[in-house]
């Protein structure tokens, strides 16, 4: 990957996404502290209305305690117990239920105080409001379950909601009703059942106390309900009657002591908290819209968003402005080196400002310099190492060769052969003219006639040994090619692969023009050589002659002539590395070594 766009992903990275974490980490932060804030606050003000309504019961419980102590109470259930039913009883009733009243005049939340007797005959007495309710009836009364458990209690008292119960208390108003059974303060046999009906006004009026709180005036709704989750009283009257489970899905009637948590109610984001009251498992809900609670934490998160934008422009500005112009100086000269390294040694980058980039441009300026003038020493002593190299091969022309062309010669006219002295004498003539040639390169149709002479002096020494066949076209003869190129290798044949052969010998020089190249190949019938053999000499780097393994250089000089390695090494150090020599042999068969060198013609 590039610089740029590693800097881009580093910037993304490391300031862009910190910076938005950072944001959303905050304003979630804020929230959550938000909500611990207003549940810590909510939990004293859930605690402070509870207690008032806990108090508000216990009061009422202790007057009821009062009442069926009352002497008015025992007298009345007593002499209903023994009524015969004639007019002195009804005038006894009707100031009995007149006594009754002196009750709801001690709180003036009593709605209606009703007596029955174990036999059903009833006492009552009542406010005259419009949230009174008619009396229950005995039968009734003794056919619901409520009835098992004022018995069961034995006195003590049993409470029944707004709404729970609205076959017995109706539905028509809001109210609390309190039964309890009343026993003979002498023999505490069961005498009757006191029903006593409170108006929710006052407990209403304990929410609404509480509904409007702190400066923006955010308001609280407050529900009171029973461990099955129906709302029995709401501080807006609007939801009385209903289920909680279809407002939220929190599980609040479930309520131990106190729970705070935000969920949805009634459609709305909400933070919900319940109280329980510690009573028949009534439960004191406080409902606060989330929307309303988070406007005071507006401010903060608008500066959160602020300070976060400005960070992010402030970043973006350092990266346009600082990041961009080093990334853009340090991409130049990346540029540059490519382009150096591609061989264009007289590129330089341009020196821009007043910082360590302008020490970075004059740096590779100075280096592009020292490379020019290293790699033109290089090349002066390249030249010079190669053109060593190509006089200390030329003079490896074996001179026992020489030594052996004179003994022939000295035979043959010690037979008076004169005409093969001079055929003779004319090949060696021409022979050492193209060895002792001063250019290296000479054309092919010089190449061609130094091996015919070569080959021609052989056989004058060795008749019946080899024969050999010249088949280059003439479009060939004209290209050129490094001297002393084909004669070794027609030698390392002579030498080595008709060395043992039974039968004539055959050497084959052809040449063809390729695409850019000239390819010649030498083959004969030779005796060949072995996979071992040939694998080791095509994988050495500079290629030797079959049969010659680690022995001294000098000593097998004489022996093979220029030899394989030679002709290698000259064509590799002319040529360059994707021209040479590849040699193709099998035992018993014979080689075939191709030559490829570049198609190029003298002038």
């Amino acid at each position: 990957m590039n610089l740029r766009p590693k800097l881009l992903l580093a910037f993304i990275g490391l300031i862009v996404v910190p910076l938005i974490g950072l944001g959303i980490v905050s304003f979630l932060n804020s929230e959550h502290l938000l909500e611990k804030k207003y549940s810590e606050q909510t939990e004293i003000t859930l605690k402070a209305v509870g207690g008032n309504i806990r108090y508000f019961f216990k009061e009422l419980d202790q007057l009821t305690d009062s009442s069926i102590t009352n002497a008015t109470v025992q007298e009345a259930l007593r002499s209903l117990r023994d009524s015969s039913g004639d007019a002195s009883t009804l005038i006894a009733i009707s100031q009995y239920e007149k006594s009754l009243g002196r009750i709801l005049f001690q709180n003036p939340a009593l709605s209606m105080v009703v007596l029955y007797g174990m036999d059903g005959t009833m006492l009552r007495s009542m406010r005259n409001d419009p949230t009174t309710f008619l009396p229950i009836a005995y039968d009734l009364l003794q056919s619901h379950p409520i009835y098992r458990d004022v018995m069961e209690e034995g006195g003590r008292p049993v409470w029944i909601g707004p709404y729970e119960q609205p076959e017995l208390t109706g539905n028509g108003a809001a109210l609390f009703t309190q039964m309890r059974l009343v026993k003979d303060m002498d023999t505490l046999n069961n005498m009757g059942i006191m029903v006593t009906q409170v108006k929710s006004n006052e407990v209403s009026s304990m929410l609404q106390d509480f509904t409007v709180s702190g400066e923006k005036q955010t308001e609280t709704r407050y529900l009171i309900i029973n461990k099955d989750g129906l709302v029995m009283l709401d501080s807006r009257h609007k939801l009385e009657g209903r289920h909680a489970g279809a407002l939220t899905a929190a599980p609040i009637e479930q309520t131990q002591r106190y729970d705070s948590l935000r969920a949805d109610f009634g459609g709305q984001d909400s933070l919900v908290s319940s109280y329980n009251l510690d009573r028949n498992g009534w439960v004191l809900v406080s409902v606060k819209s989330w929307q309303s609670l988070t406007n005071e934490n507006v401010r903060f998160v608008k500066w959160i968003a602020v300070i976060t934008l400005l960070c992010l422009l402030f970043a973006i500005l350092f990266n346009m402005f600082f990041v961009n112009r080093v990334a853009k100086s340090i991409i130049r000269v990346v540029r540059k080196m490519r382009l150096v390294e591609q061989g264009m040694l007289d590129i330089r980058v341009q020196a821009r400002g007043k910082d360590e980039t302008v020490l970075l441009a004059h740096s590779f300026n100075s280096m592009v310099d020292t490379i020019g003038n290293l790699l033109s020493e290089v090349r002066t002593e390249q030249e010079r190492k190669q053109r060593a190299e190509m006089m200390l091969m030329q003079a490896q022309i074996k001179p026992h060769f020489l030594f052996n062309t004179l003994e022939s010669i000295n035979a043959l006219a010690a037979q008076n052969e004169g005409g093969k002295i001079m055929q003779m004498v004319r090949r060696l003539s021409n022979l050492l003219r193209t060895s002792m040639h001063q250019s290296e390169i000479i054309t092919v149709s010089q190449e061609i006639e130094h091996v015919r002479s070569y080959l021609e002096i052989q056989k004058y020494r060795f008749e019946d040994m080899f024969s050999y066949e010249l088949d280059i076209p003439d479009t060939v003869l004209d290209y050129t090619i490094l001297k002393l190129t084909l004669q070794p290798l027609v030698e390392n044949s002579i030498q080595h692969g008709f060395d043992g052969l039974e039968g004539m010998g055959i050497i084959t020089i052809a040449a063809e023009v390729e695409e850019g190249a000239v390819l010649f190949t030498i083959r004969d019938n030779g005796v060949g050589m072995n996979e071992e053999a040939l694998m080791r000499l095509n994988a050495m780097p500079n290629l030797q002659s079959a049969g010659i393994g680690a022995v001294d250089e000098a000593a097998q000089g004489e022996r093979r002539g220029l030899g394989l390695r030679n002709v290698a090494d000259r064509l590799r150090i002319h040529y360059g590395s994707h021209y040479g020599l590849r040699i193709c042999s099998q035992e018993g068969y014979g080689t075939v070594i191709r030559i490829n060198i570049p198609r190029s013609r003298g002038e």
